[in-house]
């Protein structure tokens, strides 16, 4: 009995993070890009997704803080996003500007696409969209 618990419990554990992952397409509308620019708050490379949190201004002029997710840090590694590179913007709350994917639910948070440094010269690609089934696709951000 006691190990026929323990199996249970601990198939039930392990299914947790797979219900907690979304997908682009669930979540995010590839129809309503953005483009941000703003000062970086905080940088989060965390798994499975990061997190830039921007303070970009909207059509009024009014400050708006953003949480713009990230691919997972392989990922990001893979597209030249290293971990000097995200302790540097975090660091120096640089402006830069960034190409997104607008929420469905109209709240203030996308998926990020790209990020152009404060200086013009660097651009970091994030991934673009993903794909359905894991595979990486669709629009890239700037190049």
């Amino acid at each position: 009995m006691k190990h026929t618990l323990g199996l249970v419990l601990g198939a039930a554990l392990l299914g947790i993070p797979a219900l907690a992952h979304h997908s682009f397409q669930a979540e995010y509308d590839e129809s309503k890009p953005l483009t941000l620019t703003g000062k970086i708050t905080k940088v989060l490379a965390d798994n499975p997704h990061g997190w830039i949190y921007l303070d970009a201004p909207n059509a009024q002029g009014k400050i708006v803080n953003w949480a713009l997710e990230l691919p997972a840090p392989n990922v990001l590694r893979r597209n030249g996003f290293e971990r000097g590179i995200y302790e540097t913007l975090m660091n120096s709350g640089e402006e830069v500007r960034v190409t997104a994917y607008a929420a469905k639910d109209g709240s203030k948070h996308a998926w990020a696409g790209g990020l152009t440094r404060g200086d013009g010269q660097t651009v970091i690609t994030l991934g673009g969209i993903p794909k359905q089934g894991g595979g990486r696709g669709g629009p890239k951000g700037p190049q």
